[in-house]
């Protein structure tokens, strides 16, 4: 059964100019799902809608069999989804505990001191760094606080926006690997993520979206070799090997 089912979405920033076309896809538990397309197929508006931070006009959000279509973001949270955005993702002016701290606000209060420990149990590089700012940690270190932000109230899902963004390969190795051993912890991943090799190599399932609709669904390690990806991604033909 999936944890997360989208059904036929319609979505967009203004009223009658529709970004997310009736596009359906689905996420079971202790999977990662990879949305990969072209500039502008409105991947990121796509799970922005299933968060709650972009207006769905049409279609359906189901976790856990529940509807969460007209939810709004801050509620989802506590219904077990959470989203890390690209960009603007922690407080760079706070310490990392104190990012941790704000994130933990959805918890009961006795919950939240535990959970940070949990997390630096998790993360130990924020560990090492969680009285400094959270604005002086390198790019790769600023996402995994990211991550840890949201995990921190046990989300039954967790979306994520271009984690790569600005990461030198290492980082972005090191942050794919992260993702990867969380999930083993039984988390359902979804994910949106230009870097296509890299996100392939670590999901079970992937889509790509073009025009705002599923255009193309398959086995994640499997579809980089896909010649309808070289036709829909990247914009040319490619002979099956």
């Amino acid at each position: 059964m999936s944890i997360l089912q989208v059904n036929a979405l319609v979505a967009g920033y203004e009223p009658g100019l529709s970004i997310v076309k009736g596009a359906s896809i689905h996420a079971a538990e202790a999977e990662i799902v990879v949305i990969l397309g072209p500039n502008g197929a409105g991947k990121s508006s796509l799970i922005k809608a299933i968060a709650g931070l972009v207006p769905i006009t049409g279609g359906q959000v189901l976790l856990d069999g529940r509807d969460m279509t007209a939810v709004p973001a801050h509620l989802k949270i506590r219904q077990g989804l959470a989203f890390v955005p690209q960009t603007e993702n922690i407080f760079p002016l706070m310490t990392v505990e104190e990012n941790l701290r704000v994130a933990g606000g959805v918890l009961p209060r006795a919950d939240v001191a535990p959970r940070i420990e949990e997390m630096f149990t998790a993360f130990p590089d924020l560990a090492r760094q969680r009285a400094l700012m959270a604005g002086s940690l390198s790019g790769g270190q600023r996402q995994m606080l990211a991550v840890a932000r949201a995990l921190i109230v046990r989300p039954r899902v967790l979306v994520l926006d271009e984690p790569s963004a600005g990461l030198s390969p290492k980082l972005v190795e090191q942050v794919f690997s992260r993702l990867s051993e969380i999930r083993q912890a039984g988390l359902t991943i979804v994910l949106v993520e230009q870097n296509a090799r890299a996100a392939l190599a670590i999901g079970d399932r992937a889509y790509v979206l073009v025009e705002g609709r599923e255009a193309h669904e398959g086995p994640a390690k499997t579809l980089w070799d896909d010649p309808i990806i070289a036709e829909l991604y990247l914009g040319h033909r490619k002979e099956a090997s």
